[in-house]
């Protein structure tokens, strides 16, 4: 484990034995902001990159998305415009910022695959890997935060600023 850092006056409460991780439960990455951190949502039959995701890759403008079933996973890995399946990422000209891509079968793919709500936005939080000598953001398509959408009567569509956990969280 990696020490701390200690600045002259800090104060340190040697615990020994005394100390163990009985009765704490580790907090979800899912509950704390996570604005600098590499996420992608599912919304309304498109798909979305946050900045994050661009910034981890600032020199590359396209990307395979790629989906393994049996794990449930998805994953982004960069990859030069001509290669098959090559989806541009964000936007050509001008500055560069994430792009909202419209994907009705894709987002039928998904939506089936994790018996997800179509109605519903799907955001999912990703780590970057490094792997075989290629680095790509993998998500986890069993760890989304799920915001409702309501049809009130008479009013446009509303869809939830809070999102929703599954209770086993």
């Amino acid at each position: 484990p990696e020490v701390p850092l200690l600045q002259p006056g800090d104060e340190v409460i040697e615990m020994n034995e005394d100390f163990n991780f009985d009765g704490y439960q580790i907090v979800r990455r899912e509950f704390f902001a996570h604005m600098n951190e590499p996420s992608i949502s599912f919304n309304n039959c498109k798909f979305y990159v946050n900045c994050a995701c661009l910034n981890k890759f600032p020199n590359t403008r396209f990307v395979q998305v790629l989906v393994n079933s049996a794990k449930k996973t998805l994953a982004l890995r960069p990859c030069s415009e001509n290669l098959e399946g090559a989806f541009a990422w964000c936007s050509l000209s001008g500055k560069r910022k994430p792009k909202q891509t419209t994907c009705k079968l894709f987002f039928a793919k998904i939506v089936s695959l994790m018996d997800w709500n179509p109605d519903y936005r799907y955001k999912l939080l990703g780590k970057l890997i490094h792997a075989n000598d290629d680095y790509l953001i993998a998500f986890d398509l069993t760890a989304t935060e799920v915001y409702q959408r309501t049809f009130p009567e008479g009013a446009k569509p509303k869809t939830s600023r809070v999102p929703v956990f599954p209770a086993e969280w």
